[in-house]
């Protein structure tokens, strides 16, 4: 009877056990110890951040003659550094093609930070490039001043109605005449020598730049750091139940045998009647444990950087796929996949394919901490498509 007590009790701890995983999360050991006098049981856990350590603490409980109660809760945090290079394109409009403009446009460095890296990129002057914005047309006259002489008369037929500049045809607008010699004619002097200074004009059209657009890359060294995930020791304390003394009653003589008999057998076809349900229902909490799901589905909620959780599914490592097609209402935007940390340590490396509507999608699973997360599009597969 003592043995048996003893496994039921046994039972009702991983019962106990099994139950509270399923309604929080489940401990990596757990520990049965007495230290310096003190009956104890230790529950590890390791846990994302986001989990709240306040679900960890069961109710009292009773296991193998004790009542437990929850003593206190530490936790230790494991942290993580990752790095990785980043190129980002700036553009600057300037008004004209001179690469100090363009330089005061230009900061030395700038902040990046996409939510989980950041730093800082400097600029990289060997990728800037400057172009004209585009174009305009303006129009204009081109001129030119022509000398014509000596010449013995201010005749016309002396100067030319068109002169060639830059290899443009100018035409005659306006002609001086000067006297650049005279005679003594009697006891007067006359005019023996002109020459004419010609003017000459055509009207030109050209094309201006309306400003100019430059193009540089900055590039650096960008950080992501953070918690990875912390374990959980938590302690509960534990209390020696003693049991109360039973009272004697008196029986008649003769009947004394039988009754014990007829209790002492009551007795034990209710312990095994009990270990068989305890069984039943361990049994039942080992399988939920073993078949729960550990790939769930994620589409982007209101706010950013939000998700809503819209499916579950049970992948086994054999078979790494799963098939959205019959998700009612079908996401038809962004879709996030995350695979839990069980599951993405045995795939880590491996392809992982996501059936939808308009194709299938496959891509690899690259970290296992706390899991992997990963997002598409499958609307733009199905333009490929098309």
């Amino acid at each position: 009877m003592k043995r048996l007590r003893h496994l039921a009790l046994s039972l009702l701890l991983v019962l106990s056990l099994a139950t509270t995983a399923f309604a929080t999360e489940v401990p990596e050991s757990l520990v049965v110890e007495n230290l310096n006098g003190q009956q104890r049981i230790v529950k590890t856990y390791v846990l994302s951040p986001e989990t709240d350590p306040e679900v960890l603490k069961e109710p009292s409980f009773d296991y193998d003659g004790f009542t437990y109660t929850w003593a206190y809760t530490t936790k230790d945090e494991h942290t993580f550094l990752e790095s990785k290079t980043v190129t980002e394109t700036v553009t600057v409009e300037t008004g004209k093609k001179d690469l100090n403009a363009v330089l005061e446009q230009l900061a030395p460095s700038i902040p990046y930070d996409d939510g989980e890296f950041s730093g800082e990129l400097a600029l990289d002057h060997t990728t800037i490039v400057t172009e004209a914005a585009g174009y305009t047309t303006k129009s204009g006259k081109v001129t030119a001043t022509k000398t014509i002489g000596p010449l013995d008369r201010n005749d016309m037929s002396y100067v030319p109605a068109t002169t060639v500049k830059d290899g443009r045809t100018l035409s005659l607008v306006n002609v001086e005449w000067q006297v650049i010699g005279t005679d003594l004619v009697g006891e007067v002097l006359a005019p023996s020598s002109y020459q004419a200074v010609a003017t000459y004009s055509a009207s030109t059209s050209y094309q201006v730049a309306t400003g100019y657009v430059t193009t540089a890359e900055y590039k650096g060294t960008v950080t992501a750091s953070g918690v990875d995930n912390i374990t959980y020791t938590v302690v509960y304390v534990g209390t020696e139940i003693v049991p109360e003394t039973p009272q004697p009653t008196e029986q008649p003589v003769g009947e004394r045998g039988g009754l014990f008999s007829v209790t002492n057998a009551a007795a034990i076809g209710g312990t095994l009647l009990l270990l068989l349900l305890l069984s039943a229902l361990v049994g039942g909490g080992v399988y939920l444990f073993l078949h729960r799901k550990n790939v769930y589905i994620y589409v982007p909620g209101d706010q950013p950087r939000d998700y809503k959780l819209i499916a579950k599914f049970r992948v086994e490592a054999p078979r790494p796929e799963v098939d959205i097609t019959g998700l009612e209402p079908y996401p038809e935007s962004i879709i996030a996949v995350e695979i839990k940390r069980p599951l993405a340590k045995k795939l880590l490396g491996q392809t992982f394919t996501v059936h939808h509507r308009a194709s299938s999608h496959a891509y690899t699973v690259l970290q296992d901490r706390p899991g992997d997360w990963h997002e598409f599009d499958p609307s733009e597969e199905k333009e490929e498509l098309i």
